[in-house]
């Protein structure tokens, strides 16, 4: 019954549609036999005063179609390859002809697109979904490992009163987890602006050989985004697993929001 209240809303959704559609005669004494590209899986008229009749236990390609005297109406018919067809319907006492077989160039559009996409692109949503949520949970789980073992500091740099250190670079599963903290020694509060990580390849007084490549920053775990005076704050960084040759570093830049103060540090 639902499909059918849908189909019924469809039909006249297509009124606009009718100076192009085809229009079929019929009456109360012949069977106008319509024959289809594909079986019928949907069939509904906009008026009690027409009916057409197709095999709904076993569908086939075949609609009967007979009309009584009164308003016009259309007929909308749905078939299995999710192609629609749309039919002007009129009364007269006397047929043209009593018989039409169906191409698929008739067709106003094909129904089952849009569901198709629809279902694929849910589906899609709902995948990467269970991915995030997935991948977010580890990454809370390694971060905090990583935050609560690390006491070291491998590097540090201190510029403005700003204090960036490098206190670990832990590798798991296929991210590599970069435990950073940050240190106001100075008068004023810091905003966070932004953390980048690179890897940077030769060297930078070899302009030709020099490379600083963007890593993707897959998830910030504690990181601040203020830093008041006299605070320190110690967070970590998620990034696809990079490993390190003999001339390569992994570079992080701070930079504070609407101010011109700025720190960076090297692994190397």
């Amino acid at each position: 019954m639902k499909t059918l209240q849908r189909i019924s809303i469809f039909v006249w959704s297509i009124t606009a549609l009718q100076a192009q559609t085809d229009t079929l005669i019929v009456n109360e004494t012949h069977l106008f036999s319509l024959l289809f590209p594909e079986p019928i899986t949907n069939a509904v008229t906009g008026h009690s005063n027409y009916t057409f009749g197709y095999n709904t236990d076993t569908p086939g390609r075949l609609g009967l179609l007979q009309g009584h005297a009164g308003t016009d109406s259309n007929l909308l018919v749905l078939t299995s390859d999710g192609l629609a067809y749309s039919f002007y319907l009129t009364y007269r006492k006397q047929l043209g002809k009593s018989h039409r077989f169906i191409d698929k160039n008739d067709a106003i559009g094909n129904v089952l697109i849009k569901k198709r996409l629809d279902s694929l692109d849910q589906q899609e949503k709902s995948r990467s979904q269970t991915i995030v949520q997935s991948d977010t949970v580890q990454y809370r789980k390694a971060s905090h490992y990583f935050l609560e073992r690390s006491s070291k500091v491998l590097k540090s740099k201190r510029k403005n009163g700003i204090v960036l250190r490098l206190c670990e670079v832990g590798y798991f599963g296929k991210e590599t987890y970069i435990v950073l903290e940050i240190e106001n020694k100075s008068k004023i509060d810091f905003d966070v602006d932004y953390i980048q990580i690179f890897k940077e390849q030769g060297s930078g007084s070899k302009k030709s050989s020099y490379q600083k490549l963007l890593s993707d920053t897959l998830y910030r775990y504690r990181m601040p985004s203020r830093v008041p005076t006299a605070y320190k704050q110690r967070f970590v960084c998620v990034i696809p697993k990079v490993t390190l040759g003999s001339r390569e570093n992994l570079l992080v830049e701070l930079r504070e929001k609407q101010g011109n103060r700025q720190v960076v540090i090297r692994s190397k």
